[in-house]
């Protein structure tokens, strides 16, 4: 039989052909099934090989021009320049292989950061384990919000639902019934209600499955290579900031044109001219820029990952710059969900009441007879075994119905089937549970009032209720609104460490932090005052107040001042999302669940939580917190804040310097010289002062003050003002002293080789110095610490000592017309260089003494 028609099967059937049973296999013989047909996983894209990344690096068109000019140089007899100009590409072709190739797998490293957990009966108990370790004949535990891990053959199914978009197209979701059984071996996959398929998601529900299919014999394993055929998309600010080196490009062109035009008037010979103009170009336009930003950016994603949490999309790094508002979950992001039981009280019957507490309950034990699962259901598991283990045999009766927790309904319940009858058992909101429950308005009052009092004192509260009756369906059983209140859980969850500080950072950080979550309004409030994110009663609303507000025209002002949002429906939070991005804010928002995708989506930034987070919530988010921490958060606020200022800093030091280079060439024109630099000079200024110093900016620590600034505005370009003031500021002192210098040692008869050998190393101590000034926009050069990232300083010394070496060599000294200088000419020029810093410090000095 093919291997993709078991939903031709009966379930018997099935379990012979895969000789296993309900319980699953045992770890022995998944062990060895997993060695007969190998592990459950699909062939990702390798990293890029090296050498695709080597010839990707003389695609540039900047390279193409070099590569004409060398040429060029090798027709005329210039073997020398020609010589150089190949050394200037080879060594530009092996910074540029090494960066790429390290970020390429930096973040193919990320990729695999994030894996998919499958829970699986194995020796009978439940655990959970990486799918990958799947083997055929596995009985897989499936609810909402998991992906599946593999093919599956339904066992079992409680109200179950999938969206199989990935494979059919189809956007409905799609019923399951594990009682179907179907004769057309070659129904379509999106009529077989009766199977589940990896890298589907379930959008409600629960269900038991075999593994019909593993790997690349899975439906999603057969289009395998054309899913990891797809060519990646390209970060939008590299997209950008290209485009911006493309525009920097047209702007050169048509100032080399300009040259072009000045230098034949005056009787330039056209082949001097022409490789004038080819290496200014090469000198004036940013090539290095994309990958300078990249390697920032892999960067930021590697430090993050390091502070727990994993970057999805590198966009999101460049939008943590921007977050204003962070709408947060409470239990496990703010408190540790580590949930225990305090108190229970009101039991009618002890028994019974134990028996509904186990029977409505999701958790399972291990094979080292510990829980897992919801830590709600943990904690009331645990409370059940401490007052009578005897009880948890009733986890494991069969169930004749079961509705899971959603946190659209508020409740989870189940049905068993008894000697009498059967038992039904639900538990969940204390006043969706009491709706349903046979008791006086009286009582129902009182314990309201109950629950309010013990939700003041931030105790998360669970009602629980039972009833013998004599259907099997849960729903008819709620429908008679007979049952019987068995108790109120008061339980607890301690906040996190370093939770209040975190939220202290994000106040001076200039990021308003609102709760959204499930619990009861008292209860959210009580650990929002414990936190100072909010006062009052009147900074909460809860769903009813929200249902109002919405259907009243949901005016976005209206939450402005709110920071508590309690017993909110999904689709609530999608509404108070959209409501605060009407305000102007630009939101991040945390989730773990099925019904969070829409919110986390909608979002400017999506924040998964990586422990309690179903699949789906971690497919649709930006960022997965690998240990749902809100202090997590922060730190990645801060790694974010971080790569943005330090792709200013590389862009500031990479336009300003070739700015300087054309105001160089451009004032011996308008003034008649002989060009300061000639092309070969300019080659060797880009290639050691631009080599590695701004890949070292992009590495830069994060500036003290980071998190005590407000966030940058959304729309404001990185061209802001502050960035222009400072790059002409900058580019005009160094290419007027550079002339200076230039003109007044042609007016004291100085030869012109001597001349330029001058003004070459005052360019170079320019540019290497100026590196110093890029590191922040804010702060005095004498309070950095330029110790924190040694590869900046250490690649400047290493530079400036190159270009010495090279006035010192006999042969650099005639390949680039170099010679040594005296003591008093370095002193001088020394004195000119760090007049740029004076100059750069002073502009800082006189804007920060404005605010």
């Amino acid at each position: 039989m093919e291997f993709d028609a078991h939903h031709t099967l009966g379930i018997d059937t099935t379990f012979r052909h895969f000789d296993s049973s309900s319980s699953g296999l045992s770890t022995a013989e998944a062990e060895v099934r997993l060695l007969r047909d190998g592990p459950n996983a699909l062939p990702v894209a390798p990293p890029i090989p090296l050498l695709r990344i080597i010839f990707s690096q003389f695609k540039n068109p900047i390279i193409l021009i070099l590569l004409v000019a060398a040429l060029i140089s090798f027709g005329i007899g210039e073997n020398l320049d020609a010589g150089f100009i190949l050394a200037v590409l080879i060594i530009n072709a092996a910074i540029g292989t090494v960066l790429e190739h390290s970020a390429d797998r930096q973040a193919h490293a990320l990729r695999h950061s994030v894996r998919t957990l499958a829970k699986v009966l194995r020796d009978g108990k439940e655990e959970l384990i990486d799918a990958a370790g799947l083997a055929l004949g596995d009985i897989v535990v499936i609810e909402s919000g998991d992906k599946v891990p593999a093919d599956l053959r339904l066992l079992h199914t409680y109200h179950l639902s999938a969206d199989e978009s990935l494979l059919t197209g189809e956007s409905l979701e799609v019923g399951k019934d594990a009682m179907a059984i179907f004769d057309d071996p070659d129904l379509p996959l999106g009529d077989r209600s009766n199977m589940l398929f990896a890298g589907t998601y379930i959008t409600s529900g629960r269900a038991r499955g075999i593994v019909s299919a593993v790997g690349l014999h899975t439906q999603i394993g057969r289009i395998a290579e054309l899913l990891i055929g797809r060519s990646a998309v390209k970060v939008p600010l590299i997209a950008r900031l290209e485009t911006f080196s493309l525009k920097i490009a047209a702007a050169v062109g048509v100032i080399s044109l300009l040259i072009i035009a000045l230098s034949l008037f005056r009787g330039t010979p056209l082949l001097e001219v022409f490789f004038l103009t080819v290496a200014l170009f090469v000198s004036a336009v940013p090539e290095g820029l994309p990958v300078a930003i990249t390697v920032a950016l892999a960067s930021a994603a590697v430090a993050m990952s390091r502070r727990n949490v994993i970057v999805r999309k590198l966009p999101a790094i460049e939008a943590l710059g921007s977050c204003t508002l962070i709408a947060t979950d409470k239990t496990g992001t703010l408190t540790q969900n580590r949930l225990s039981v305090e108190s229970f009280e009101g039991a009618a019957d002890a028994v019974k009441a134990l028996e509904a507490i186990v029977i409505a309950n999701e958790a399972y034990r291990n094979r080292q007879g510990t829980f897992g699962g919801d830590q709600v259901d943990v904690a009331l598991a645990l409370y059940a075994q401490r007052q009578n283990e005897t009880v948890l045999e009733r986890m494991e009766y069969p169930k004749t119905d079961l509705i899971p927790y959603e946190p659209a309904q508020k409740y989870s319940g189940a049905v068993i089937e008894t000697e009498t009858g059967y038992f039904a058992a639900i538990k969940g909101s204390p006043e969706v549970i009491l709706a349903v429950c046979s008791i006086a308005p009286s009582e129902r009052d009182a314990l309201l009032a109950e629950v309010n009092s013990l939700a003041r004192e931030g105790y998360r509260l669970i009602g629980v209720a039972y009833a013998d009756t004599t259907t099997p369906h849960l729903q008819e059983a709620m429908a008679s609104k007979r049952f019987v209140w068995a108790g109120l859980a008061a339980i607890t969850d301690p906040l996190r460490d370093g939770v209040e500080t975190s939220l202290a950072h994000c106040h001076e950080a200039g990021i308003t932090v609102v709760m959204v979550t499930g619990d009861h309004p008292e209860t959210a409030l009580h650990i929002a005052k414990r936190l100072n994110m909010a006062a009052g009663m009147e900074q909460v609303m809860d769903g009813e107040a929200l249902s109002h507000w919405y259907e009243n025209g949901g005016d976005p002002h209206a939450l402005a001042d709110i920071r508590v949002f309690a017993r909110v429906s999904p689709e609530q939070k999608l509404q108070i999302v959209r409501a605060f991005q009407g305000l102007g804010h630009y939101v991040a928002v945390t989730g773990d669940g099925v019904n969070d995708a829409p919110a986390l989506k909608s979002a400017h930034i999506g924040i998964a939580m990586g422990k309690s987070g179903t699949d789906v919530a971690k497919e649709n988010a930006d960022l997965i917190l690998t240990d749902d921490a809100f202090t997590s958060i922060v730190g990645g606020v801060e790694e974010g804040r971080r790569a943005y200022d330090n792709i200013r800093k590389v862009i500031h030091l990479l336009i300003s310097t070739g700015l300087a280079e054309i105001i160089l060439v451009l004032l011996s024109l308008a003034f008649a010289t002989p060009v300061p630099l000639l092309p070969i000079h300019l080659l060797w200024l880009n290639l050691v002062t631009n080599g590695i110093q701004d890949v070292a900016l992009g590495l830069e620590p994060a500036e003290p003050h980071v998190l005590k600034r407000g966030p940058r505005p959304p729309k404001e370009p990185i061209f802001n003002a502050l960035m222009i003031q400072r790059i002409v500021l900058g580019a005009a002192y160094m290419g007027l002293i550079g002339f200076g210098v230039f003109y007044t040692l042609l007016a004291q008869g100085v030869p012109i080789e001597s001349a330029r050998n001058d003004t070459l190393l005052l360019m170079v101590l320019f540019e290497n110095l100026h590196a110093f000034n890029s590191r922040s926009e804010t702060r005095y050069l004498f309070k950095i610490s330029h110790f924190k990232n040694l590869l900046l300083p250490l690649s400047i010394i290493a530079a400036q000592a190159v270009h010495i070496a090279a006035m010192q060599l006999p042969w650099t000294q005639q390949l680039l017309s170099l010679e040594p200088v005296s003591l008093q000419v370095w002193r001088e020029l020394l004195l000119f260089a760090f007049g740029l810093v004076v100059v750069m410090e002073a502009e800082k000095f006189v804007r920060l003494r404005r605010k």
